[in-house]
């Protein structure tokens, strides 16, 4: 939302949201990375069996696990070959019969040959491994991010990236290319935004003042200057400027780039770009991240709010996010 007189965020539910201290980073890894598998191998999260779409359930003792059924699912080569063979289809790229049998071989064969072969420990992960009853669940989550990695090494392969790219962040090529793509999202809308501002200062502050001079009787007595930078000031939405995940955990520069691409479906009225985000704002940003995902783009993404909202890293589990307001 830009903070602007007469602006009205966007209503939306407010989510029963887990204590960082009580969030499980490796449980909650194992959710989202089930899930995107899950996504991918049946072609989108909406035609995931309503079975599989929450894969850990609680004992009684309140342990997290894999549905036994999704257990089964998983030590069985189909899930994974189904997931890539779906990938590579989406970009147009048909697999020969062979290769499209399920084979976690010829898989991992295939990952390491990319760069991504998947380790658990630096040793790595074999057929036997993902064959292994009760599940190696280690082993399973090595394989999956090995997919994605590869997935989004594709991805970022079919567009051209400018050299600074590479100097974006410190985790692989991929992500480093990712984290510049939205940053640099971010500084066009900023300079899109600059550029506009002083014709729309001029109009809204005569707005404002009109507003405030027939509400507010002591507005006359406050120097124009002051009035000025006042609205100026609520007018001005702040771009974030992206050079890690950690970046990413207010949904500013994410919901930005949506907005860049998607204007009408997310008008950047609706999203909270301010330069001291609270709490509340940030639960704001990524509600409204998650709903154009379920709205528009077939709810791909797999992360759950708190997900996003704890991403990495955290020294010492301490919230970066400023008090609720």
């Amino acid at each position: 939302m830009v903070d602007s007189p007469g602006a009205m965020k966007k209503s939306l539910p407010v989510p029963e949201l887990q204590p960082l201290d009580r969030y499980d980073l490796s449980r909650a890894k194992t959710s989202a990375s089930v899930r995107w598998l899950l996504n991918k191998a049946y072609g989108s999260a909406e035609n995931v069996p309503v079975e599989y779409r929450e894969p850990c359930y609680r004992d009684q003792y309140l342990q997290q696990h894999l549905k036994p059924e999704l257990v089964q699912l998983l030590v069985s080569p189909e899930i994974y070959c189904r997931a890539r063979a779906l990938e590579q289809a989406e970009h147009g790229v048909s697999q020969p019969a062979a290769q499209g049998q399920a084979d976690n071989g010829a898989l991992l064969q295939l990952l390491v040959k990319k760069g991504f072969g998947p380790k658990v420990q630096e040793v790595d992960v074999t057929e036997d491994d993902l064959s292994a009853v009760p599940i190696n669940t280690k082993a399973h989550l090595a394989l999956i991010d090995g997919l994605m990695s590869l997935a989004a090494n594709e991805a970022v392969g079919r567009v051209k990236m400018a050299a600074e790219a590479e100097l974006t962040g410190a985790g692989a090529p991929w992500e480093n290319a990712l984290l510049f793509w939205v940053n640099r999202l971010n500084q066009k809308l900023r300079e899109t935004t600059e550029d506009e501002e002083p014709s729309k200062t001029c109009t809204d502050l005569q707005t404002a003042q009109d507003s405030c001079q027939s509400n507010r009787w002591y507005w006359k007595l406050v120097p124009i200057r002051y009035r000025k930078d006042r609205v100026q000031s609520k007018l001005t939405p702040t771009f974030p400027v992206v050079t890690g995940v950690k970046d990413l955990s207010n949904g500013c520069a994410i919901a930005a780039a949506l907005h860049y691409y998607c204007p009408q479906l997310l008008p950047l009225e609706d999203v909270c770009l301010k330069d001291t985000m609270s709490l509340a704002d940030s639960l704001y940003n990524l509600q409204l991240i998650r709903e154009f995902s379920e709205s528009s783009l077939q709810s791909c993404c797999p992360l759950a709010v708190e997900d996003l909202l704890y991403a990495p890293p955290h020294p010492a589990r301490t919230h970066q996010h400023s008090p609720i307001l």
